[in-house]
């Protein structure tokens, strides 16, 4: 399958910790730990990053993730769901590619210990096992 849209979400306005996707762990941002995970997927992908933040859109093309638009300001706050940022991305990216995606994976860069495996594990579980979703919680 080849209609996979992955959409790492990363915005700027963090409160806790000042542009918390940049922070880094053992050298590397958390932005390029999500990239070298999923370069390192066993599938075929497009991948992007949602963002509203100049900073974290130059980290991801550095690291070789796709920033095809910023996300607008009015969901880019602290109430804002992840399904607004998620629908948000998919119909850019179906209207920029001029495809249709199946699945719509969502990898946050606050979850730095995530591995390939973890992510084919959940693909195989919601393709094989007939589900509409399936999320991960630690």
């Amino acid at each position: 399958m080849d209609n996979i849209l992955i959409v790492v979400p990363a915005r700027g306005g963090s409160k806790g910790i000042k542009l918390k996707n940049l922070q880094k762990i053992n050298g590397d941002s958390l932005i390029k730990i999500t990239s070298d995970v999923i370069s390192n997927l066993a599938f075929n992908y497009t991948a992007i990053v949602s963002t509203d933040h100049y900073e974290i859109a130059k980290e991801a093309k550095k690291y070789n993730l796709e920033v095809p638009f910023m996300r607008p300001k009015s969901i880019s706050g602290d109430l804002i769901s992840d399904w607004e940022v998620l629908y948000h991305s998919l119909t850019e990216m179906e209207i920029i590619s001029k495809k249709k995606f199946d699945i719509v994976l969502m990898l946050q860069p606050t979850s730095p210990l995530r591995t390939e495996s973890d992510i084919e594990e959940c693909i195989d579980q919601l393709i094989n096992g007939n589900f509409d979703a399936v999320w991960t919680v630690s």
